[in-house]
């Protein structure tokens, strides 16, 4: 097909901008004219053009002449910032199953205290685990983040003390050739167990991750001695994950740790004294309590915006059942809320550097709760690079990612008004300078929930529910009491009857809240479902537990 000339090509664009339906994703040289550029690293341009070709940005600024080939877009009214920067996502990797009595089978394995080499694998124990090998993200989980403006996402497992190394990967359908930025970007950790085996305990996690280190250390010794050709030595034996952690322990690849609260924090920060890791805390809900620490270690941090529930805070101490004191209660919980959307503050007014994540929050709520953090004190500006170039740079792709700059990848994201408003409209997305249009909020894109939209679903009764845990199926009855769009009731399982709280129906989706007691700890949850007349499918999450998939079917 003839292309059309550069005006009436950039006039045809400019309304497919504003339609509501989907386009195909189109590449090629592009301009994108007299538009506001927010570059976050060389300030605002107030009217300029971005040349695009071959993926990159060809040229950026204010006195910018498109060239002839290009695909012209007039962009006025419009913003241009960067494309977001996701550092905690799962998508595309398989769900952990159950197996050897742990997380579940498959995978690399966790070293010589784990299992040997022909033994049982048990994920969550494997540091030489190659997400890029395995991350397969579905075209809708794809588009649900490009639509909220995430163009790039780094992947990795979300249980284990050794989890494997990361991938940074783009939110493209495309050749899987073309799915990773950077790998692997760095060694993935935390303070889980595995279920029915060593290491189950926190005491017996710490003490396995350091005895994997110090392992570490001494494979590196005897290789380096080895390698030097010296007569007499040993050639050490092959382990896969020892090598893994070899560049870990040398401080060649950064160790990203999975820590929310304070003291998950200062023992992750611990262990990178111990063994000198260049180590990345990522969570960091209480943050705002350990800033020393922090501080003292000079790493970045990566903040979660997922902020968990008031109770689940270090030294809440909450007493529910003494009825004098609920006012006392609801505003100690109110005053605990504003210190969790306001840590993102605390941490830049300390000189912090961080940047913004979404934990396990779906891409349309992201959005939403860093504009919390920016109504708590974190300036715009602070949130805009912790989205962007400070996300870059933790995840080692500043030269590639994290702003609009000559050379850089073309991940772009248009908006009429500001990002960071109450009501962003976001209108097209770059990826790898590739075009995509965002659907409006009236059809299923701009990051809605599916199913969020039409007539009120009619949920009450009772339920039989099937939880995939990490540990097996848990079989539950979910009794429901709608009342037009506020949902209560209880939920039944082996661990005892619970009460549902904070239940909600939009659409077809259906959200509520629960504190389970197990073994004496208190364990907050969420639940988000959607109703497909009497099925039901969804996923229950928590700041300290993997999200685990439920199907539900309702009982006559």
């Amino acid at each position: 097909m003839r292309l059309a000339p550069p005006l009436a090509s950039g006039f045809l664009l400019s309304a497919a901008l504003l339609s509501a339906r989907a386009v195909q994703a189109q590449d090629g040289t592009w301009a994108l004219t007299n538009a506001r550029i927010e570059t976050v690293t060389r300030g605002t341009i107030e009217k300029g053009t971005i040349v695009i070709r071959n993926g990159l940005i060809e040229a950026v600024g204010a006195n910018v002449t498109p060239p002839t080939d290009a695909r012209v877009v007039d962009l006025s009214g419009r913003t241009v910032y960067p494309g977001l920067i996701d550092l905690t996502s799962s998508m595309g990797l398989p769900a952990p199953t159950t197996g050897g009595g742990g997380f579940g089978g498959g995978g690399g394995g966790g070293g010589q205290a784990a299992q040997n080499q022909s033994g049982p694998r048990f994920v969550g124990l494997e540091p030489g685990r190659l997400v890029a090998n395995e991350a397969n993200p579905s075209d809708a989980d794809l588009r649900g983040a490009r639509d909220a403006g995430i163009t790039a996402v780094l992947v990795a497992p979300t249980r284990g003390a050794f989890r494997g190394l990361s991938a940074l990967v783009p939110t493209r359908e495309d050749s899987a050739s073309e799915k990773v930025v950077r790998s692997p970007v760095g060694l993935h950790m935390g303070f889980q167990g595995v279920a029915g085996r060593y290491p189950a305990t926190l005491l017996g996690v710490i003490a396995y991750e350091r005895q994997q280190l110090y392992d570490a250390q001494r494979h590196a010794a005897m290789l380096e001695r080895y390698r030097a050709g010296v007569r007499g030595v040993a050639r050490p034996s092959y382990d896969a994950d020892l090598d893994a952690l070899v560049p870990v322990v040398r401080g060649q690849m950064p160790a990203f740790f999975a820590a929310s609260n304070e003291n998950e924090i200062r023992r992750a920060l611990d262990i990178a004294k111990e063994f000198d890791l260049k180590l990345t805390v990522v969570g960091a809900s209480e943050a705002f309590r350990a800033i020393d620490a922090i501080k003292a270690s000079g790493r970045p941090v990566v903040v979660s915006v997922e902020y968990p529930n008031a109770t689940a805070v270090t030294g809440w101490q909450f007493r529910a059942g003494q009825r004098r004191e609920l006012n006392d209660s609801v505003t100690r919980e109110a005053a605990v809320r504003r210190l969790l959307e306001g840590n993102a503050a605390a941490l830049h007014q300390a000189g912090v550097r961080f940047a913004l994540a979404s934990g396990t929050l779906r891409p349309a709520e992201f959005l939403a709760n860093v504009r919390k953090a920016v109504a708590a004190g974190l300036p715009r500006q602070a949130a805009l690079e912790a989205l962007t170039i400070r996300a870059a740079e933790i995840a080692g792709a500043e030269n590639q990612l994290g702003s609009i700059e000559t050379g850089k990848i073309a991940n772009l994201v248009i908006a009429q008004g500001d990002l960071l408003s109450e009501n962003p409209q976001l209108r097209m997305v770059f990826v790898d300078g590739v075009s995509h249009e965002v659907v409006p909020s009236s059809g299923r894109g701009a990051g809605t929930r599916a199913g969020g939209g039409g007539p009120t679903a009619q949920v009450g009764g009772t339920w039989a529910m099937a939880v995939s845990s990490p540990q097996g199926e848990v079989a539950t009855t979910l009794t429901l009491t709608q009342s037009g769009d506020a949902l209560d009731g209880s939920m039944t399982s082996q661990f005892g009857t619970v009460s549902i709280s904070d239940g909600r129906v939009q659409g077809r989706n259906v959200t509520f809240s629960l504190a389970m007691t197990i073994g004496g700890q208190t364990l907050q949850m969420t639940a988000e479902g959607e109703v497909d007349g009497n099925r039901m499918t969804g996923r229950i999450r928590g700041a300290e537990m993997a999200n685990m998939n439920f199907t539900a079917e309702r009982r006559p």
